[in-house]
């Protein structure tokens, strides 16, 4: 097959499983050494591990499909009821449900892509790690940034809270991707940006202060742990950036 009818195919299995899953979806493509060659060194091992042995293939023809699941607008609204010290949890957790389970249809439509196009699905970010690492750059060395791949395949640029933001759906998406040497039209990035807008950092603490901070990251890793949700989320940042933030207007779930 072509690049652009393996294109139209991925995007079309990633279209019917997200609407047999009543979820909209988002999809780029990027070059794999592109990804590669921009991750961090612990994250290049473990894309390697995950490669086995067609690196060499899919540092020469390789591409990364960035897929990704919208969250629904209720889950949103979830985010921080309350304030500092007296949050209702209990709501909060509704948003961290969605993000299971939008990590569970990530994993199975990734799958399914894989076996339709021909690669390696990588699943979408591991759950139940953050209170198992000691430091932050442990948690990096268990997992594949599918943020560079998104970035790199155009599917949202990269916002001040450093996480993906899609035109339509913002940050309130999951990622997954799907190595594959098939040929695959691939898409560039977005040249969209965030401009003048702080919204996510005026939300968080952590990120209004990132540039003082000596590793914001790890700091982010120890307040999730004191959340304690059911998972390990904490949102606020992306809840500012959907209603507060420069394209709040433009966005929709």
């Amino acid at each position: 097959m072509s690049a652009e009818e393996n294109y139209r195919l991925a995007e079309a299995t990633l279209a019917a499983e997200g609407a047999r899953r009543g979820l909209r979806h988002a999809m780029g493509v990027a070059p794999f050494k592109a990804v590669h060659d921009t991750l961090l060194p612990a994250q290049k091992t473990t894309l390697e591990g995950i490669s086995d042995g067609a690196l060499q293939n899919l540092m020469r023809v390789g591409s990364v499909i960035s897929i990704a699941y919208a969250y629904k607008p209720y889950a949103i609204e979830a985010i921080a009821p309350g304030t500092e010290g007296h949050w209702d949890k209990d709501r909060w957790n509704i948003y961290s449900r969605a993000y299971a389970r939008l990590n569970k249809a990530l994993n199975e439509t990734s799958a399914t892509i894989a076996g339709v196009i021909g690669g390696t699905a990588i699943p979408a970010t591991v759950e139940g790690i953050s209170t198992k690492v000691d430091t932050v750059e442990e948690y990096y060395a268990t997992r594949v940034s599918h943020r560079v791949a998104a970035e790199l395949s155009g599917l949202g640029w990269r916002g001040r809270h450093e996480l993906i933001i899609h035109p339509t759906y913002g940050p309130a998406i999951r990622l997954a991707s799907i190595l594959t040497t098939a040929p695959i039209t691939r898409t560039p990035p977005q040249t969209q940006g965030c401009g003048d807008c702080h919204a996510c950092q005026d939300a968080c603490k952590f990120l209004q202060h990132k540039d003082k901070l000596d590793n914001y990251r790890e700091q982010c890793r120890r307040y999730l742990n004191h959340l304690a949700l059911e998972d390990e989320v904490c949102g606020k940042c992306i809840k500012a950036c959907m209603k507060d933030g420069a394209y709040a207007g433009q966005f929709r779930l």
